[in-house]
């Protein structure tokens, strides 16, 4: 964990500040202003556009019944693809861009849960959750999307999972 906070913290502003004063000294200070500025509200523009067409297509699955977890992922997407677009900086910017734009997006939503589903069934993926001072964590072995063919599995403590029939 303490190598990706040196990288997100001292690295990459570090490359961010040379790559604006590179790109200031070839087009000039104010042209490259203009340019954060400028990407910065096209990007922010762009994810809200974006983000209001992923939350119409939630509430279009939820409707129907079913659950919206392709538009969830692609929401958190959107919503840090603008984080970043409001951040000043080129490196940021592309990645903001290519986080907000449909096309890159799918390919970074797919990956995303190619990831989750590979950690899950290895067993390396650990959820946690912080309610009211009260902390609980959870670290899942199981495939979640197999069936559940073996009964009830317990998972917690003091919680089982279990499907059931109502029968008439």
């Amino acid at each position: 964990m303490f190598p990706i906070l040196v990288m997100l913290f001292t690295i990459i502003p570090a490359l961010e500040i040379y790559l604006l004063f590179s790109i200031g000294g070839q087009i000039g200070g104010l042209n490259t202003l203009f340019v954060v500025i400028a990407t910065g509200i096209i990007g922010a523009s762009l994810a809200k556009t974006q983000g209001l067409a992923i939350l119409h297509k939630i509430q279009t699955d939820l409707n129907r019944g079913a659950i919206p977890t392709d538009q969830f992922t692609h929401g958190l997407l959107v919503f840090g693809g603008g984080l970043l677009l409001l951040t000043p900086g080129f490196l940021t910017d592309i990645l903001g861009i290519s986080m907000v734009f449909p096309g890159t997006r799918h390919i970074m939503a797919s990956y995303l849960k190619h990831l989750f589903a590979k950690g899950i069934a290895n067993g390396n993926v650990h959820f946690s959750s912080s309610f009211g001072g009260f902390s609980s964590s959870h670290r899942e072995y199981e495939n979640p999307f197999e069936s559940q063919r073996n009964g009830p599995r317990q998972v917690d403590t003091d919680t089982f999972e279990a499907e059931f029939e109502k029968k008439e």
